[in-house]
């Protein structure tokens, strides 16, 4: 405690139970009634609720009742409440509901101090009406208010504050018989709401009071009340009593303690060679290191006129514990004395009170232990909140690409400096991150200060926790990740009208808005023919049927895996249709394709056969043998034709064939081995020739070309003329 306090009487109005503010958030299918004991109110989707409750420990009940107001079905999934553990949720509520069905959910506030503290609700929802979905979420946020007293005394003149608790004492020091003592007892309301003083009663003929407002009365949160109590004993006795009052509906008791005297003992304090004045009874210790201890050595003087009996040494307080004393009862006549020793030990940096008591006197101690404090804070928007270590720093739901931040305050409330010597989360690839840190190590002095920024960047839709590590101490870093914003409309470009086989036409993706987020894809590509298989060629430039793509954040246009804007892609051999689909996600794996996503289909057609080459495979003084290769993307040919033509000086008769390939063609295409080749073929013909000359030996040396075309069901192909050897 320190060394003296100012106390300040005031008394305040009560302030109300529920306290609702307003937030600009978007429309929602529902009402939404919140309901207290005392008061139920209509809030909008957003609005922070403050709950008052009597004092810490009492609960305080909020219904929320959810009632869709729209025309579908909506589907609430489980309710999720982030925040101080002083709030509970209980009830599910009911997961689907139709037009005027509603649902319940309960909020018990129970503080365990008298400190704001907060929470958020959130329920995601689904709506369907008709075919369109949509969804979104329920969010209110709670502040939660109580009212906390401490209690303290100080004996007039100038005496320590002193603290007190119900069932503690208030102990005068010894009075001597037809005197007067006067302790001024402080009622502090700690806490962030008002609190109600109702009673306030007096026990025992050697105490009154003094200065006693007017009963009940409410004391303002961050307000004292102060009461005197005067001590006035009528013999050398032990005298005692009661203080009981009714705090914010609370009983508390506090016990009276005093001792008329009429012998006079004197004290001398020694510490090493450092004698300790004593004024007031009441002394000050020098100053001790944490982890050190003082011992003193203490002589009492009786320096009165009778003889003073002393049954025995009491001493009381943290960090203080007597090391020698003589036996006892002693009798001290006049101008006697006796010596004894006691010993300080700080637990912690801080002032610190003990008290010795002996022969009727009772000696205030005040004593101050050196070495650092720390203190750790954080802030939620305006607010700071107090954090232990071990504790959690809770951020709001952040929407996937933007940041929330804190500033984190150490403050070191010792008496003595103290050294950092490093700060940092605990978690590789982690979505929180400290920005602004300080040089290490870091030295604060007492009462001195050092913060920085601890920001939170979700990277998925769910919540997630950290670690904040300064030294050798821990906190909990919480918060969520809210969906990410909505995805623009995209288009795919690529070549218009309808398409020839063998093509390689380039693909582009563009969004109709530059998106915040980084994006990464793939598109797709399915072939579907009009005849037996697709052309397995039908795919990327880059190979296979699907390719990546990202989408750098605040920009529109995709950027393929060949680091161009687009892509090609064959369009093989066989006729039907090509249909690229893409799909989009976040960097992280977050799904951003919308419900009903676009594609392209590029179309091409069915077509007369092309001939693409024919060769002699092999000839003889009597025939040759054609291998002819083309391409029918309808995976189907009826007919070959062949003319041939004779050499200057020959003529050919019956010089035109045709050769009908349908079934052996069906047969072909319809095959396992085909399917690799899509709608190209090669067909082998033999040809013989006889001439009338009998002087020819070698007929087939005599054609010197042939022309050849191809039908199936669209037409005949181009005539293909080749040389023959």
């Amino acid at each position: 405690m320190p060394h003296s306090r100012l106390f300040l009487s005031a008394f305040l109005m009560a302030g109300a139970v529920l306290g609702i503010a307003r937030d600009a958030s978007a429309q929602i299918p529902f009402q939404i009634t919140a309901q207290t004991a005392t008061s139920t109110q209509l809030v909008a989707n957003g609005t922070n609720i403050n709950l008052v409750a009597n004092s810490v420990g009492q609960s305080l009940q909020l219904t929320l009742t959810v009632t869709y107001t729209g025309s579908g079905t909506a589907s609430l999934s489980s309710a999720q409440l982030f925040g101080s553990s002083s709030f509970a949720l209980t009830g599910s509520g009911s997961g689907s509901l139709g037009p005027g069905q509603a649902t319940t959910y309960q909020v018990t506030y129970t503080p365990t101090s008298g400190t704001q503290t907060s929470a958020s609700l959130s329920i995601p929802f689904t709506q369907t009406v008709g075919t369109a979905v949509s969804s979104g979420s329920i969010t209110l946020s709670f502040t939660g208010l109580s009212s906390q007293f401490i209690l303290g005394y100080a004996i007039q003149p100038q005496g320590n504050a002193i603290p007190l608790t119900s069932g503690g004492t208030l102990t005068f020091p010894p009075t001597a018989v037809g005197t007067t003592t006067t302790a001024t007892l402080a009622i502090e309301n700690t806490g962030s709401a008002a609190g109600t003083l109702s009673s306030f009663t007096v026990t025992g003929g050697a105490f009154q009071t003094t200065g006693l407002p007017l009963l009940p009365g409410t004391i303002g949160a961050g307000q004292t009340v102060q009461i005197s109590v005067v001590y006035t004993p009528t013999a050398v006795q032990a005298d005692s009593g009661t203080i009981q009052m009714v705090l914010s509906g609370q009983t508390i008791t506090i016990n009276l303690a005093g001792t008329g005297i009429s012998s006079q003992l004197k004290f001398q304090f020694t510490s090493g060679t450092q004698t300790l004045p004593v004024n007031l009874n009441q002394v000050s210790l020098p100053n001790t290191s944490v982890g050190s201890t003082a011992t003193v050595s203490v002589t009492a003087v009786n320096s009165g006129n009778t003889s003073a009996t002393l049954n025995g040494i009491s001493l009381t307080g943290s960090g203080f514990q007597l090391v020698t004393a003589p036996p006892f009862p002693q009798t001290l006549l006049p101008n006697g004395s006796i010596s004894f020793t006691f010993a300080f030990t700080p637990p912690s940096a801080g002032n610190f009170t003990g008290y010795l008591a002996l022969g009727g006197t009772t000696l205030t101690i005040t004593a101050q232990g050196l070495g650092p404090l720390y203190q750790y804070s954080y802030t939620t928007g305006s607010v700071v909140n107090s954090v232990s270590p071990g504790g959690n720093l809770f951020f709001p739901t952040v929407q996937l690409g933007q940041t929330s931040a804190t500033t984190f305050t150490i403050t070191n409330m010792g008496t003595a400096p103290g050294t950092i010597s490093g700060i940092y989360i605990g978690e590789a690839n982690s979505p929180f991150a400290i920005t602004g840190l300080p040089a290490f190590p870091q030295t604060l002095a007492p009462n001195q200060s050092v913060s920085f920024r601890v920001t939170f960047s979700p990277t998925t839709v769910a919540s997630v926790t950290g670690t904040l590590h300064i030294d050798g101490t821990a906190f909990v870093l919480a918060g969520a990740g809210g969906a990410p914003p909505p995805f623009p409309s995209y288009s795919l470009s690529g070549p218009q009208g309808t398409l020839g086989p063998l093509q390689q036409p380039a693909i582009g993706l563009t969004l109709a808005a530059p998106y915040s987020l980084a994006v990464t894809g793939t598109l797709t590509l399915v072939a579907v023919p009009n005849g037996f298989a697709a052309d397995p060629s039908i795919q990327f430039s880059t190979g296979g049927k699907t390719v990546a793509f990202s989408i750098p954040a605040n920009t529109t246009a995709a950027v393929f895996a060949n680091g161009s804007n687009s892509i090609e892609l064959q369009t093989g051999s066989t006729s039907g249709t090509i249909t690229l689909t893409p799909t989009f996600q976040t960097a992280s794996g977050v799904a951003l394709t919308p419900a009903a996503s676009q594609n392209l289909q590029l179309v091409v057609p069915a077509s007369v056969p092309l001939l693409v080459g024919a060769e002699v495979t092999s000839q003889t003084a009597a025939g040759i043998t054609l291998a002819i290769s083309g391409v029918t993307n309808t995976q189907n040919l009826s007919e070959l034709d062949f003319t041939f033509t004779a050499a200057p000086g020959f003529g050919v008769t019956g010089g035109t064939a045709s050769v009908s390939v349908s079934s052996v063609a069906a047969a072909f295409f319809e095959s396992a081995a085909a399917q690799a080749f899509g709608g190209q073929f090669v067909a082998t013909i033999p040809f013989s020739f006889t001439s009338s000359n009998k002087s020819v030996t070698s007929p087939s040396s005599a054609v010197t070309s042939v022309s050849i075309t191809a039908k199936n069901a669209q037409g005949t192909s181009t005539p293909l003329v080749v040389s023959l050897p």
